[in-house]
């Protein structure tokens, strides 16, 4: 019988870990996502236009974006269509966005037609399969439907997990909308949002409107709800609801002093006081910047590449921090140049940038929430 591996608690809060990418900030991340809607109200489109954005690195609705390779599996349109849509949202088309127009079943040929493909396309980042049901053999009735959705979805998450990548599922919704919880509008059972780490419903009040609203929630997404209109092709946020839920969350301007710091010293080791002591932090508490230093380590000091580890002596917790060899003597110029880069993207006296034409978009800011403080010298 092989043993269970447990860790500390302790030790579990106190060691940088990899957390998903944000393919679009606050809205997408790596792993498993869904966005459902009804047939023909502008979900090929809105797919469309984030794979031109993503695959380029522009912002979407304001927010900033992951560029990496893209794929697009458009299995419900026609060569000619996707073309002439590219070139009614584009002047010019990615090198790194690619498209295929038919694939294998779940659970038959599909998942390894996934991996083919990521060995030929070692950088694609996000992969867009249009749509689920293209992608499904009819399930019997005898199946438990609960069963049969997440094992199908689970074998996509499963690809997405080991290698770090986002696979966007596009799926119909139901002819009847629940009234009291909008993601009970998808097709098929819970078992759909059960293993999907983000999901989207995108409604239309008026089904010959040009207005929608899509609702987003998922593991590492904060729930929220944005009002939509379509111009030109192009959906565009008119306004965010419930919009106490939709600030980016501000990353502390002392973190990146630290890593000023770390850069001059090439390393650290020692007590988290002693380090704010060091950058003339008087303010902020020890264990309010531990937690910090942790929580935002891969937004930070990955980039410069920073490592980190706890380290107990006595009864004093100290922080080691190191850095990667270096390989030339330019590596610490391109460090520096990347915490400048870093410092203007994230500085929290900075609120994201506004989306053009929408001005009732400014609750896009940052949050100013209170940390409490822990035991932590």
């Amino acid at each position: 019988m092989e043993k269970l591996h447990l860790i500390s608690a302790d030790t579990l809060y106190y060691t940088p870990l990899d957390h998903p990418r944000m393919l679009i900030d606050g809205i997408l991340s790596d792993g498993l996502a869904i966005l459902s809607g009804d047939s023909k109200i502008g979900k090929s489109w809105m797919i469309l236009w984030f794979c031109l954005k993503i695959s380029q690195g522009e912002p979407i609705w304001g927010l900033p974006t992951s560029k990496t390779d893209v794929i697009y599996l458009a299995l419900e349109d026609r060569e000619w269509r996707v073309q002439q849509r590219m070139q009614e949202l584009t002047d010019e088309p990615p090198k790194n966005l690619h498209f295929g127009f038919s694939c294998g079943k779940l659970g038959a040929e599909l998942e390894d037609q996934i991996l083919a493909l990521l060995k030929e396309y070692p950088a694609t980042g996000l992969l867009f399969i249009d749509t689920l049901q293209m992608v499904r053999d009819n399930v019997s009735s005898r199946v438990n439907a609960y069963a049969q959705d997440y094992r199908d979805l689970s074998a996509l998450k499963k690809i997405a997990d080991d290698h770090n990548m986002c696979i966007f599922l596009v799926h119909h919704n139901r002819k009847e909308h629940d009234g009291s919880n909008v993601f009970n509008d998808m097709t098929g059972s819970t078992g759909i949002m059960g293993v999907a780490d983000t999901c989207m419903v995108l409604r239309k009040e008026d089904r010959f409107g040009n207005d929608a609203v899509l609702s987003i929630t998922g593991r590492d997404i904060e729930e929220k709800r944005l009002k939509l209109t379509m111009r030109k092709n192009v959906w565009e946020v008119t306004e965010a609801l419930n919009a106490t839920q939709l600030h980016r969350e501000r990353i502390p301007h002392y973190l990146f002093d630290i890593a000023d710091y770390l850069l001059k010293e090439n390393g650290f080791e020692g007590k988290v006081t002693d380090l704010l002591a060091a950058i003339g932090d008087e303010a902020t508490p020890a264990n309010v910047a531990s937690k910090n230093i942790t929580k935002h380590f891969g937004a930070v000091f990955e980039p410069l590449g920073i490592k980190m580890k706890p380290k107990r002596k006595a009864e004093a917790r100290l922080m080691v921090f190191w850095f990667d060899d270096d390989d030339d003597g330019n590596d610490g110029q391109r460090r520096s140049e990347t915490l400048v880069s870093l410092r203007h993207q994230y500085d929290d006296a900075s609120s994201l940038p506004p989306v053009s034409s929408q001005s009732s978009f400014a609750s896009w800011t940052d949050l100013t929430g209170s940390d409490e403080e822990l035991p932590f010298e």
